[in-house]
């Protein structure tokens, strides 16, 4: 023990202990006095960056002055050894800089939180800011915590050069054997700054699958189905499919409603009726665009029918199928109430008994029997001669 640690005067193991004392008082006294005082001061101020700044700083800045204190008390050279001495210094350097990475976490975090909040709420796309915003924050703390712990290396007297050489070698051959990985990274990455999708947007991939993204991540994303499951797609396969964003360039889209009407029916009455019907759904059935007008549009001359498109108009996307739901049964209603004829096809079928095929062939041609064919003859057919 003692090569580590000697003292012969209990006078300066008092002071230390009075020093050590006065730093735990001290940092009690910011965090449970100082700080809320501060931060009454800094709700009178117009801007809230103050206030935030303030309550992530509060745990921070109480160990901080605990640390310093205890710093101060052991740092007599009285108590330690010339080997043991430096020592002192590298443990508190150690630890303030890794009080000052976890002050620059709180502080960066409780901002960008607030803002991030604050830009979502006024946006139309909130779930896309939040997104976004985690994905900064998330690049930030890794940025914070790599350059604390270079900080960290060199107070250890650790060469960083060799090191990033070695890292340089050793990342090359974790790339190659997390090839997959990476690719579902870069790709993730990718669509978080390209945005062919956000958060809340509703896909369809050229595969069939079609729903709600729940979440971007950095190695897949989550797509929620219409049943209420969760598709977990590799970030590498979505950004090579061809994908439909229904909600870009905008939410609303076009429903269309496909009908047919008998060829002696009043196209004009047809069109009136139809317009008619499509206006009071839509101010009945919730997520329709109000201010659209409904448009019909013939389309062609079928077989028994003239065909024709009603455009409807709704806020969203999950919003089209009770909007039609509603205007087929209003339009059938209303299309039985007005006479107006929707035909359908009618097909004859004749049906003829097993063996009756020669019968059927004569009565084509318009003769009593069938013709008869040549006969063959007992021991005559293909390839026999008669000598």
């Amino acid at each position: 023990m003692s090569e580590w640690l000697h003292t012969e005067n209990a006078q300066d193991v008092f002071v230390s202990v009075g020093i050590a004392l006065v730093a735990v008082i001290l940092s009690a006294f910011v965090r449970v006095i100082l700080t809320p005082l501060l931060r009454g001061l800094t709700r009178r101020t117009d801007t809230e960056l103050d206030d935030v700044i303030v309550a992530a700083l509060r745990r921070p800045a109480a160990w901080v002055v605990l640390l310093v204190g205890f710093w101060l008390a052991l740092r007599n050279p009285e108590y330690w050894t010339v080997t043991t001495y430096p020592y002192v210094d590298k443990v508190a350097g150690i630890l303030g800089v890794l009080l000052l990475v976890h002050a620059g976490l709180s502080v960066f975090n409780a901002v960008a939180e607030r803002y991030s909040e604050a830009a979502a709420e006024k946006s139309e796309r909130p779930r896309e800011i939040r997104s976004r915003a985690l994905v900064g924050r998330k690049v930030v703390n890794i940025t914070i915590l790599v350059i604390g712990t270079l900080i960290i290396l060199s107070q250890l007297n650790v060469k960083i050069g060799p090191l990033l050489g070695a890292l340089g070698i050793g990342g090359l051959a974790v790339a190659l054997a997390l090839q997959d990985t990476l690719a579902n990274l870069f790709a993730g990455i990718y669509m978080m700054v390209d945005r062919p999708l956000t958060v809340g947007d509703f896909i369809k991939l050229e595969s069939g699958e079609e729903g709600f993204v729940e979440e971007i991540g950095w190695r897949n994303t989550k797509v929620r189905m219409w049943a209420n499951n969760i598709v977990v797609i590799p970030n590498s396969k979505l950004s090579q499919s061809v994908l439909t964003n229904y909600y870009l360039p905008q939410q609303e889209l076009s429903v269309y409603v496909r009908c047919g009407v008998a060829y002696d029916s009043d196209l004009e009455h047809v069109e009136r009726v139809c317009i008619e019907v499509g206006k009071e759904v839509m101010d009945r059935v919730p997520g329709c665009q109000t201010e659209w007008t409904p448009a019909v549009r013939f389309k062609e001359f079928a077989d028994f029918s003239i065909n024709f498109m009603v455009v409807l108009r709704v806020k969203d996307f999950a919003s089209q199928y009770l909007l039609a739901h509603e205007y087929m049964k209003a339009l059938h209603r209303r299309f039985n109430e007005e006479g107006i004829e929707i035909p359908f096809p009618i097909r004859t079928v004749i049906m003829r008994r097993p063996g009756r095929k020669a019968e059927a062939v004569a009565a084509i041609r318009g003769t009593d029997s069938p013709s008869p064919g040549p006969e063959v003859g007992e021991g005559e057919g293909p390839g026999t001669g008669g000598g």
